[in-house]
């Protein structure tokens, strides 16, 4: 008996094995980083499925035992490994038009992995209004550890964003570092204080290890020019001026990027472009910084899009709580 299930065993790891490889081919185009030792993993959980249920299935044959390997790979793909919060590349399925079928309202419906975007609970943006958020002092300051970094100007089709090709150091939060990846802007701002919309909104694109995001948020309201934007300004106006989706920037340091202030709003929300993806923790820095007309101008432009914005209208709360740290009564904004 022992010896009969130790030779059922080999067929059973031989014909898994096959059909392993060419599954895991597949899944690491979707899959990307995930590292090859996680799939190898999935594939002894298999093997230990067959080993139970093999007998029930002997009589099917080597079609059966391979169609049951093929859906129990696939189910613990989808279920096992996290989902990477990635926003698209390619913004062009999707606009910003109220009442366009591409539009906010419809972005749910265009593809049946955004339908998160429509009936979502934990959608962002969201209004920051001061009755909801909570004050608290245990979140600590931003723990950020940015280096400059190889990075790409690219037009999405609604948005600019620079890319950093390696990523550009990390943030920690609660002991996990996720590395800054992107960053891009939204005119006008996405989120509201207090129902107040403005100039420009940068987001700063977060991943950690197992895919989680977060995203730091900084609020511009029309005034003295921004030095970061200041210092891309030529790149920006060469894909005005070219129409190229495209254009090496060279070496950015995020460090560039100012925040000004300790204080910072935090909440857990979703990406504001499709697909939509729930859990991001978001942090929005308090202090609104300026910018001037132009360089707002500049973004819209560079973009090509034939739209005065990119911004995503305000999605409910749905009673989730929204916190602002603030270390201690003296600290300046």
């Amino acid at each position: 008996m022992i010896k009969e299930l130790q030779t059922h065993c080999t067929v059973i790891n031989y014909v898994c094995t096959l059909d392993f490889f060419y599954i895991s081919r597949q899944a690491s185009l979707i899959l990307g980083r995930h590292k090859h030792s996680q799939l190898l993993l999935l594939c002894n959980f298999i093997h230990l499925g067959l080993k139970i249920f093999y007998f029930p299935l002997k009589d099917m044959g080597n079609l059966g035992i391979k169609l049951f390997c093929s859906v129990f790979l696939v189910a613990l793909l989808l279920h096992v490994l996290p989902a990477r919060s990635q926003e698209v590349e390619d913004e062009r399925e999707f606009d910003y038009k109220k009442y366009s079928e591409k539009g906010p309202a419809r972005w749910g419906e265009i593809h049946p992995e955004w339908g998160v975007c429509s009936n979502g609970s934990m959608q962002s943006p969201i209004d920051l209004l001061h009755e909801r958020v909570h004050v608290v002092s245990h979140l600590g300051r931003l723990n950020r550890s940015y280096k400059p970094s190889n990075a790409t100007l690219k037009n999405r089709g609604h948005d600019m964003m620079l890319k950093w090709e390696t990523g550009a150091g990390t943030l920690e939060i609660n002991g996990t570092e996720y590395v800054l990846k992107q960053c891009h802007w939204h005119s006008p701002s996405e989120h509201t204080i207090n129902g107040k919309k403005f100039a420009l909104e940068l987001h700063m694109v977060h991943e950690s290890q197992d895919g989680k995001a977060a995203v730091v948020g900084i609020l511009y309201t029309i005034g003295r020019p921004d030095s970061f934007l200041s210092s891309l300004t030529d790149r920006l106006r060469l894909v005005a001026g070219t129409g190229e989706n495209e254009t090496i920037a060279g070496i950015v340091n995020p460090k560039e990027i100012k925040i000004g202030s300790r204080k910072y709003y935090r909440y857990m929300g979703s990406l504001t472009t499709p697909p939509c993806t729930e859990n991001v923790i978001w942090t929005i820095v308090r202090k609104v910084r300026t910018v001037t007309k132009e360089q707002v101008r500049l973004l819209r432009v560079a973009v090509h899009d034939e739209s005065n914005t990119n911004a995503r209208p305000v999605q409910l709360t749905n009673g989730r709580p929204v916190q602002l740290y603030r270390p201690d009564e003296k600290e300046d904004d």
